[in-house]
């Protein structure tokens, strides 16, 4: 397992966690209207997490 993939289980995970588990991009802890922002968020995430592996094989040529 390379880099690339280790970044794309920790990019679902993260993904996982705002869906699952009440993460948010927030730090705070209060609530500023970012839920719609924070529901966006996984899907953007697990877009870039299915680019690693096609990077990897670009480089593995």
């Amino acid at each position: 397992m390379g880099i690339l993939d280790e970044a794309a289980q920790f990019i679902e995970h993260v993904a996982d966690r705002i869906e699952n588990s009440g993460w948010s991009l927030c730090p705070c802890g209060e609530d500023h209207g970012q839920a719609r922002l924070d529901a966006e968020v996984p899907s953007v995430l697990r877009s870039d997490a299915e680019f690693a592996p096609k990077m990897r094989a670009t480089a593995d040529g």
